[in-house]
């Protein structure tokens, strides 16, 4: 079955797709072909030499040297034209003068390390998406289709965010940034045969929504924005590459964790402690309803609409919310989402500092007003030391508690979390 492996533009974030591509050697996956537009097209002519680490060293390089460094307003404009098809040549004659950044460095860069004869000889696919410049046609090219010692050449047209960078002229016709026609080719893959697409994704948006559901398709997509399209500052340029690392392990089932990431947890013990937790959500929010049904105000399930903020899934798994409630607690606690935990590990940590806290434990419903009056914090603080205490959380305690229903959904989680 042939696997293609698909890598988006959207500029300094491609850093991200060097992660991925690590996991994806970790995994042992094998690929057929590749595909990319502008900074996705560099990605993916490294992708065939074959040589990570010296992708990796690469970008460092590039952030190192401020190669690509611009305004980030300049970049946002660009960006936002990718999607405005109606637009884009309004716009590029309009800013045609605003050239401000000189790709020579890069070029140089590429052409001292990216090695065509490397590329042709991995016996794999490779294409790329261009576009005509000024009458907007798409232009694709394959390694069938760029003539030797062309290749430098096509990924730079691809990558030529104008007017950002100059135009790139090849043969007399001027190319810009592919992303202006198509900045994720999942169809270039398909038109070459492939059955399974593997796509890399730089934004927590799907590029084409109409194939997020094909069963041919596997993405993996940040759930936070990845910076700004020419920020290429060192440390987040790293951060990013440890994102995509993650989040592909994670797409991959060698990981668990949503906006965090954790090394995988047990199935079973994990779906028991997460039913047992869902249990007591189920149990707040149904009385959290009840209590609203009297009053003036609506209440729609205060912990499960915490929970699942901001997430992507239809539905959670009992797992996955468990560990969704671990999540909140770490950020409560201001531990960073780069890293890789032992879930058990940190819900026993967690659980430990907070309760040498001293918080006051609510005794009685005016103990949790007080409580929530002082944020989600220090709420989380004191619900844990109550939850270790009594084990439970009064019926009476709900009504205040709504306030502060990331602290709550978080104190019943760690209850649960600390017996993986």
């Amino acid at each position: 079955m042939k696997r293609a492996l698909v890598f988006s533009g959207g500029g300094s974030r491609g850093s991200y797709e060097i992660g991925v591509w690590q996991a994806l050697e970790e995994a042992g996956l094998r690929f057929h072909m590749c595909f990319g537009t502008s900074i996705g097209a560099i990605n993916a002519a490294l992708f065939l030499q074959g040589d990570r680490a010296l992708a990796a060293r690469l970008w460092d390089e590039i952030a190192a040297r401020g190669l690509l460094r611009g305004g980030g307003a300049e970049g946002a404009q660009v960006e936002r034209m990718f999607s405005r098809k109606r637009e884009i040549l309004p716009f590029l004659l309009e800013h045609a003068r605003q050239m401000r950044l000189d790709i020579t460095p890069l070029e140089a860069l590429l052409r001292e390390h990216l090695r065509e004869g490397r590329v042709r000889a991995a016996g794999m696919g490779f294409g790329l998406v261009a576009m005509k410049f000024p009458t907007l046609a798409m232009a694709t090219r394959t390694l069938e289709t760029i003539p030797e010692g062309r290749l430098v050449d096509w990924v730079l047209a691809s990558s030529a965010c104008f007017p950002i960078f100059p135009t790139r002229e090849i043969d007399g016709e001027r190319y810009v940034d592919g992303g202006y026609c198509d900045n994720l080719p999942i169809d270039m893959a398909l038109r070459a045969g492939a059955e399974e697409v593997l796509a890399v994704e730089l934004h927590p948006a799907p590029t084409h929504p109409e194939y997020v559901k094909m069963p041919f398709l596997t993405t993996v997509l940040p759930r936070r924005e990845l910076g700004a399209f020419l920020d290429f500052d060192e440390a987040l340029v790293r951060r990013n590459r440890a994102r995509g690392y993650c989040d592909a392990m994670k797409q991959l089932g060698r990981f668990d964790g949503l906006f965090y990431t954790f090394s995988r947890v047990n199935d079973l013990r994990a779906a028991t402690l997460g039913r047992r937790f869902m249990r007591e959500i189920a149990a707040f929010d149904a009385e959290a309803v009840r209590r609203a049904m009297v009053g003036a105000d609506r209440m729609v399930a205060p912990l499960m609409g915490t929970l699942e903020a901001g997430l992507r899934e239809e539905k959670l798994s009992f797992k996955q919310a468990l560990l969704r409630a671990l999540e909140l607690a770490a950020a409560l606690m201001g531990c960073p989402e780069d890293a890789v935990y032992e879930a058990g590990a940190l819900a026993a940590r967690l659980r430990e500092a907070l309760l040498n806290e001293n918080a006051p434990a609510p005794q009685s419903a005016g103990d949790a007003e007080a409580l929530a009056r002082m944020g989600e914090r220090r709420a989380l603080s004191g619900l844990a030391r109550a939850l270790c205490e009594r084990g439970r959380l009064d019926a009476e305690w709900v009504a205040p508690l709504c306030s502060v229903p990331t602290a709550t959904a978080a104190a019943l989680g760690l209850a649960c979390a600390a017996e993986l």
